[in-house]
């Protein structure tokens, strides 16, 4: 069978000495190199110059920026009118300068998200098979088994190294190990 091997390579390596000139192989120049002549570009009779002209700036330094002063508006909730903060506003101290006046600011008081509005806490679980069990700790029952991706929703995170929680999938609740179980996020 090695006989057979090593000829068929040196039928293989005549071969290719053959095809590619033998004995009457003389290297030369046979690269193709063509350059296309470059075309004078001749300017086109509409197209003008493009002009620039500079701003005349000498009396620019001579303007100065106006200053506000700004003064609350009176609290008249007392005289029966309507109950206004004390909204600052602007005037002018320069008679000819009138700056643009900005929208009254009007204070609200944010809510605080209760409990029932903060978003699940969310996790991955990060075993293949994993237990999920009747209580924190192994000697609960398994009451059911979670497998690699499937999401979970903390319900409860002691610290104690237990997590309760829900499978988003099936809506069942247990126990698992907190190691065994990723953010999220």
């Amino acid at each position: 069978m090695n006989k057979y091997l090593l000829v068929a390579f040196a039928l293989m390596a005549v071969a290719f000495y053959e095809m590619s000139g033998g004995a009457d192989f003389e290297p030369g120049n046979t690269s193709l190199v063509v350059f296309a002549e470059p075309k004078p570009v001749m300017p086109s009779r509409d197209a003008q110059p493009a002009s620039v002209t500079r701003a005349n700036a000498t009396g620019l330094n001579d303007i100065a920026p106006s200053r506000a002063v700004i003064e609350p508006i009176p609290d008249n909730s007392a005289a029966g009118g309507d109950l206004v903060a004390d909204v600052p506003r602007v005037a002018s101290v320069d008679p000819v300068v009138d700056p643009v006046q900005e929208p009254e600011v009007v204070a609200v008081e944010q809510e605080t998200p209760t409990e029932a509005e903060t978003l699940p806490d969310l996790r991955f679980v990060d075993g293949d098979r994993v237990n999920m069990r009747g209580g924190p700790g192994t000697d609960y029952a398994v009451i059911g088994r979670l497998v690699r991706n499937d999401m979970v929703e903390v319900l409860q995170d002691d610290g104690n190294g237990w997590l309760h929680l829900r499978a988003t999938a099936s809506g069942d609740e247990g126990w698992m190990a907190a190691r065994l179980v990723t953010a999220a996020n």
